[in-house]
């Protein structure tokens, strides 16, 4: 039950993240805005861990699992992210990732033998005609301020086997023993952060210039309300949901974002 209800509580919250990064991505670029939240929300959790006492402790095969994780998931997968949402919108980006269930139980199905009974078959197809049907259906460009396009879909599917590879290996960490959520998603974040901050210095991507825009006035504090929702709550959540909850179950409950995104849209972006 702890799992199915992080795992919930991990949707609602990733249900808003997407339109509060969606506001500045134009404005820093998918690179640095990575970059960026993963530093604050590192930040953050440094924070707790001095405020609560937590001990940090993890054994060397939890962290090498959990620097992989976050290297396909969170430098490699999130990146594609903001690109889907930079070129498609949050609403056609998130029900994309929706696919992400299907990916890692596919996944878990060989890595951990994780049994996909016959309705989770059907499930994940109905997801998949669901998917392809709105994929299909052309936008009224008069109402919705973004279109569909193929790289936008090909972005959003390489964030969803980012995504769905990284719960594998988080996974295979906690297989390891026990280990603290929030020592998990620190690791996975910090780690990230390190391996994207010197590839932004030297293909200058990350630059004086662009720091300045994004860490200034109203951008500044999207960015601190989409670092604390998203990778701070979010991804401590879904590794709370991951940790007591088979993989299928905590992925496909969290996949429950573009049904709660669909109000969302349709008060900020006039999309029906």
């Amino acid at each position: 039950m702890v799992g199915e209800l992080s795992a919930f509580v991990a949707a609602v919250l990733w249900s808003f993240s997407p339109y509060v990064f969606s506001a500045i991505v134009k404005r820093s670029g998918s690179f640095l805005l990575n970059t960026s939240r993963l530093f604050i929300s590192g930040l953050m959790m440094l924070i707790t861990f001095f405020v609560f006492g937590i001990n940090f402790a993890f054994t060397q095969p939890q962290f090498i699992y959990l620097v992989l994780s976050g290297l396909i998931g969170l430098v490699l997968g999130d990146t594609f992210l903001f690109k889907s949402l930079d070129e498609i919108g949050p609403r056609y980006t998130m029900l994309i990732m929706s696919s992400n269930p299907a990916i890692g139980a596919i996944i878990a199905y060989f890595t951990f033998n994780e049994i996909i009974q016959p309705i989770g078959i059907i499930g994940m197809a109905v997801t998949l005609f669901g998917i392809i049907l709105v994929i299909n259906q052309q936008p009224n460009e008069e109402i919705s301020k973004f279109k569909i396009t193929r790289k936008g879909i090909i972005f959003g599917f390489l964030a969803a086997l980012g995504q769905g590879l990284g719960l594998i290996f988080t996974k295979l960490a906690y297989f390891e023993g026990d280990l603290n959520p929030l020592i998990a998603t620190f690791l996975r974040i910090f780690s990230s952060f390190l391996i994207l901050l010197p590839i932004g210095y030297i293909s200058k991507r990350i630059t004086i210039e662009r720091l300045r825009l994004l860490f200034r006035g109203k951008t500044f504090l999207l960015l601190l309300l989409g670092s604390f929702i998203g990778p701070y709550l979010g991804i401590t959540l879904s590794y709370i949901a991951i940790a007591n909850a088979p993989i299928g179950v905590a992925s496909t409950i969290m996949s429950f974002q573009p049904i709660l995104m669909l109000p969302i849209s349709k008060v900020l972006h006039k999309e029906r």
